[in-house]
């Protein structure tokens, strides 16, 4: 699943610990549907959290 940014920007994004692909809940928050690991990231785009 691609997740987006608010600033628009898109991409697949994988959990470290279980490789996982990560999904947003309805706040825009990144987390793994696997392990339940919560994530915070840097946007590459904007630079801004995830």
């Amino acid at each position: 699943m691609v997740v987006q940014h608010t600033c628009g920007f898109k991409r697949e994004i994988f959990c470290r610990e279980c490789g996982t692909e990560l999904i947003q809940d309805t706040r825009g928050k990144l987390y793994c549907p696997r392990c339940g690991r919560r994530l915070a990231i840097l946007c590459p785009h904007c630079g801004k959290l995830w």
